[in-house]
């Protein structure tokens, strides 16, 4: 072989290991890009549970502030107990099937 060869073949070397080294970097970024994703995902379903409870009792409370309050308020809780009932009726007649 011919020393220009050689350092061709040498210089190609070079490269794959660079390669190499680039790729084992952008799989290690990949998998801590993917644990973060899942973190994040985690964080979020905490955030949406979290959300939930505090809408339901928001909705509490503003139902026993309907009922201990006079004229308006005292409307919107009966709309609110109404509703909840038609919500447990609903429930009954799936559990009846």
């Amino acid at each position: 072989m011919s020393a220009e060869q050689t350092q061709i073949i040498e210089g190609i070397r070079q490269k794959i290991q660079t390669a190499k080294v680039r790729m084992k970097e952008q799989e290690d970024e990949n998998i801590r890009l993917k644990k973060q994703y899942e973190d994040l995902q985690k964080s979020i379903q905490q955030k949406k549970l979290l959300i939930e409870e505090l809408e339901q009792k928001n909705q509490k409370l503003s139902l026993v502030k309907g009922i201990m309050a006079d004229g308006e308020e005292t409307q919107d809780a009966r709309v609110q107990i109404n509703r909840i009932v038609r919500e447990i009726d609903k429930c009954i007649a799936l559990l009846n099937r």
